[in-house]
């Protein structure tokens, strides 16, 4: 083989590509949206596949959000939790940002007053869970008998392993993902296991209508991302994030407990594994 044509080919085909992309994305004359273009639909697929990404689905055609999010930590004051999982009669241990509430085989873990891990270590098996439906209905029964709301929970993605199912709900909100907002579950034997919870509430809701990037212009920047290769995109959808360490906080970003959720293109692929790409 001719490696010099070869690589001349290569390089041709490159720019090429990069022509064709630059066209659609920055052409003046054409009156169609980005999203629009199946054309352009094709040809992400093919750069993606580079790296052995797969697309499965639709990509969103969705130019402008809506919405201006400001979103607060759920408080997580031990009393509380105390109160709701073992009726007051828990016992408290704290060392600096962590407390422990246990009580018998059951143990709940705070840490930095944002995240919650509770652990049941107990023998005890419950009524039969053969399905990933039935695993859902548990975990949300778990959550309604402990005084949680559940009508912002939404499975986001689920597994039936050798340890049981495993299940992530996100925050939802008119059908977009809150990020970083989530509720995961281990299921073993008809009983929680494990369950682990870090959640936002809407504290303001405004509306707005500005435009952002394209999902199909984002979603190249995978190529570049090497926990992306050789996985299958699921889910391509709009959603909303919040990153204290991007708040106009005076203290440690730590600390910050409210602050603007952020427009994203949040990216799902087959193994669970999710990529927010900004807008800006």
């Amino acid at each position: 083989m001719d490696w010099s044509k070869a690589k001349t080919i290569l390089i041709v085909a490159l720019i090429f590509t990069n022509l064709f992309l630059a066209a659609f994305f920055y052409g003046k004359n054409d009156t169609k949206t980005l999203s629009a273009s199946p054309e352009l639909k094709e040809e992400v697929e093919k750069i993606l596949m580079r790296k052995d990404i797969k697309l499965e689905g639709a990509i969103p055609e969705l130019t402008t959000s809506r919405l201006n999010l400001i979103v607060e930590y759920e408080n997580m004051i031990a009393e509380d939790l105390n109160r709701k999982f073992f009726d007051s009669q828990g016992i408290l241990e704290s060392a600096s940002a962590l407390t422990e509430i246990y009580k018998g085989d059951e143990s709940i873990v705070i840490i930095n007053d944002k995240l919650i891990i509770y652990e049941n270590e107990t023998k005890a098996i419950g009524p039969g869970v053969s399905s990933i439906e039935s695993a859902v209905n548990l975990a949300l029964r778990f959550m309604e008998g402990r005084g949680y709301k559940t009508d912002d929970m939404k499975i986001s993605f689920s597994q039936d392993t050798e340890e049981g199912f495993y299940l992530v709900f996100t925050k939802n909100l008119d059908d977009l993902y809150i990020e970083h907002s989530f509720t995961t579950f281990r299921i073993k034997d008809g009983e929680v296991r494990k369950m682990e919870r870090t959640w936002l509430n809407i504290k303001e809701i405004k509306d707005t209508n500005y435009s952002i990037i394209s999902a199909q212009k984002r979603i190249l920047e995978l190529i570049s991302m090497e926990d992306t290769f050789g996985k299958t995109i699921t889910d391509i959808s709009l959603s909303y994030y919040f990153d204290p360490e991007k708040q106009e906080y005076l203290g440690e970003y730590q600390q910050a407990m409210e602050g603007n959720a952020v427009p994203a293109w949040r990216v799902q692929f087959d193994d669970g594994y999710v990529v927010l790409l900004e807008l800006d």
